[in-house]
């Protein structure tokens, strides 16, 4: 896989907004856009951090309610489509192993961990049962693939979400190194390209990061499982209003230099 397959690069500094995790929650994003759209500018860049399926009410409208606003945006404002950048969040990344869970070692155990994680409620958006997936699991490799092939084909049912999975960035940085995204972590002292999964399953140090540990001015991440919040510290930004868990969607628009310049919370 190419760099520009795996993380976005804008060539120079501008003008940023970053949405946290939204987790199901298809009200409060569209709350949060509707902010958004009266102070976007069509040089503006947007990041989602990713986590837009798992845990919250709405998984299914969440995922429409970007892909609307996305084709709002570049409607009305003729936004190039590389301006709009969303990252592959744990909860993307649990979607994209139930798809390849007949090749898991414990298809069973994994998919009992994923549950308990939010996978659940992505399941049930899609008219999928979770008791379904682990007797699928259970019975071996051959009906969990079938199974699997179902819940494909249930994303399918809604427009544009197979394409949006295929196209999730790891990561979104500044060339100049001002600023990095990332959905939940990063690995200190690891080169960008050699960070794995740490971008959805890291995150235990994040607060204490440095430039020097990130190699980036600037580090926000969208999700923080563990200690969620809206932080704000000179060198790292955790955007988890704790959406999908009783809390709130959370975005921020950062300037060039790096400075919040709004934040909106809903």
């Amino acid at each position: 896989m190419g760099q520009s397959e795996v993380w976005r690069t804008f060539d120079s500094p501008g003008r940023t907004w970053v949405v946290g995790a939204v987790h199901g929650e298809a009200e409060r994003l569209r709350s949060v856009h509707d902010q958004l759209s009266r102070q976007y500018r069509p040089d503006d860049r947007i990041v989602y951090t990713g986590d837009l399926m798992g845990f919250g009410p709405d998984v299914v409208g969440a995922l429409n309610e970007f892909l609307l606003f996305r084709r709002a945006l570049m409607a009305r404002h003729e936004v190039a489509p590389e301006n709009i950048v969303v990252l592959r969040g744990a909860q993307e990344e649990m979607w994209r192993k139930l798809l390849q869970l007949h090749f898991a070692p414990d298809p069973a155990g994994v998919l009992d961990w994923m549950l308990g994680r939010g996978l659940s409620a992505s399941l049930a958006a899609y008219g999928l049962s979770a008791r379904e997936a682990v007797n699928a699991a259970r019975e071996g490799r051959t009906a969990l693939s079938r199974w699997a092939s179902q819940a494909a084909d249930r994303m399918d049912d809604h427009d544009g979400h197979r394409a949006l999975m295929a196209h999730l960035k790891h990561a979104a940085v500044v060339a100049d190194g001002s600023m990095l995204v990332v959905n939940a972590g990063f690995e200190r002292g690891v080169a960008l390209d050699k960070q794995l999964d740490s971008f959805w399953w890291g995150g235990a140090d994040f607060d204490t990061l440095t430039p020097e540990a990130t190699g980036f001015g600037l580090a926000i991440r969208g999700s923080a499982r563990g200690t969620p919040g809206v932080r704000f510290a000179r060198h790292v930004v955790t955007l988890d209003g704790g959406a999908g868990r009783g809390g709130t969607v959370c975005a921020a628009l950062f300037g060039p230099d790096g400075n919040t310049v709004q934040v909106i919370e809903v």
